[in-house]
């Protein structure tokens, strides 16, 4: 029998959020953040300023009959598409809200349980009733938080490693059906989500959403930052010389070993002093 999705009264410890929920289980907290916090983010107004402006990244999808009706339209968006929209079945969202509505990231200090120096944004969606973006998974670890109105939420039991999207639409809405448990959030309510876990959320009450997602980054990504600190570090970046040739590596060949010399050349970077050092300042400068 699958296991419900826990509905807390309080955001739980610390050890207790590491041991039992993080990247392990979803869970709702009713009433997770006091009001006062929420009047300092941002309104649905200033957010579809935001929306006009060119260095935002922002889209407002439109949900229709059939997931193959719904469309997704990228921003910078003009005052005039507002007026054209209709009164249900739409949602606009916007990137990196913290960075640009400065009130909005006090909304971060009530996470300060989490790894913080993960956090990848805010992204914030205003919704009229029968909004959504679908049925989907993240590869990423998200707080949900309801502002202003109602939604309703089914929240999978179990993570879905390899989803199957619909073709042919541009957005990843889940071709299939998934067990869950179905919720209603109002003002306040914090949902979290790991990654994988399927999701969909629908609008009932004009809305508000605040998304504080954690995102790690890829192994190649890392590799190519590390590569330019060490490119900065002549005692670190070293040329290879060959010194361990032997006659197995004659001509076109390379041996097995010395494979193993330039793997070792490599895990010799990583395992110097300097590596601590580059990871925290990567971070840091992630977090900036």
């Amino acid at each position: 029998m699958p296991k419900a999705v826990p509905l807390l009264s309080k955001i739980p410890e610390k050890s207790e959020f590491y041991q039992k929920y993080w990247n392990k289980s979803p869970f709702i907290i009713k009433g997770g953040i006091d009001k006062t916090v929420l009047q300092e983010l941002i309104p649905a107004e200033e957010l579809a300023g935001l929306s006009l402006e060119e260095d935002i990244r922002s889209r407002i999808v439109m949900s229709g009959a059939t997931p193959k009706d719904w469309t997704c339209e990228h921003g910078p968006f003009d005052e005039e598409k507002y007026s054209t929209l209709p009164e249900m079945n739409w949602s606009l969202l916007v990137q990196d809200v913290e960075k640009n509505h400065p009130p909005t990231a006090s909304l971060l200090g009530e996470f300060a349980f989490s790894p913080s120096w993960l956090i990848d944004d805010v992204m914030v969606s205003y919704s009229v009733p029968g909004g959504g973006v679908g049925p989907h998974i993240d590869s990423y670890h998200v707080f949900l938080v309801q502002g202003q109105g109602k939604r309703s939420w089914k929240i999978g039991h179990d993570p879905i490693q390899m989803g199957e999207y619909i073709e042919d639409i541009d957005l990843k809405i889940l071709k299939h059906e998934f067990d869950g448990d179905v919720f209603d959030v109002e003002a306040g309510d914090i949902i979290y989500i790991p990654p994988y876990f399927p999701h969909s959320g629908e609008t009932t009450q004009e809305s508000l959403t605040y998304s504080v997602g954690f995102l790690g980054p890829s192994l190649s990504e890392m590799m190519v930052e590390f590569g330019h600190f060490i490119e900065e570090q002549e005692k670190l970046n070293s040329r290879y010389a060959g010194a361990k040739l032997d006659e197995q590596s004659s001509g076109d060949d390379m041996s097995v070993g010395e494979v193993e010399n330039f793997r070792n050349s490599m895990r010799d970077a990583i395992n110097s002093e300097h590596f601590e050092a580059w990871l925290r300042s990567y971070f840091d400068d992630q977090c900036d």
